[in-house]
């Protein structure tokens, strides 16, 4: 769930305030206090942006835990295989993510790995 204060640290990063539950008192004199409409919106759009950021880093995981068997002396006969499951989870950006109601996300169809 995105937050004020995840808001905050998007519009005015590295700025000085305090949150005391809702009420924001701006504490930096080098950048100016965001308006509540500005707050809104960076929420709402940090909000659209969720299920894509959590995606990217899901994938991004993955493709770590893979990465190791890209390498010239890689010993497995089934390295084609695992370029092609690698291509697909770079191309998984191209589908439209959402989050359920507990912030999982849903409507991905992930690449199944090769075989060892």
């Amino acid at each position: 769930m995105i937050t004020k204060v995840d808001a905050l640290q998007s519009l005015r990063p590295g700025a000085e305030w305090v949150l005391r539950g809702d009420e924001l008192e701006w504490l930096d004199s080098t950048q100016a206090k965001p308006t509540e409409a500005e707050i809104q919106a960076k929420i709402a759009e940090l909000t659209a942006a969720e299920p894509l950021r959590l995606l990217r880093q899901q994938r991004n995981q993955l493709l770590d835990q893979s990465d190791w068997r890209m390498v010239s002396d890689y010993p497995g006969a089934n390295q084609t295989e695992w370029q092609t499951f690698r291509q697909a989870l770079r191309d998984i950006t191209t589908q439209s993510p959402s989050l359920d109601e507990n912030g999982q996300l849903t409507g991905i169809t992930w690449p199944t790995p090769p075989n060892d």
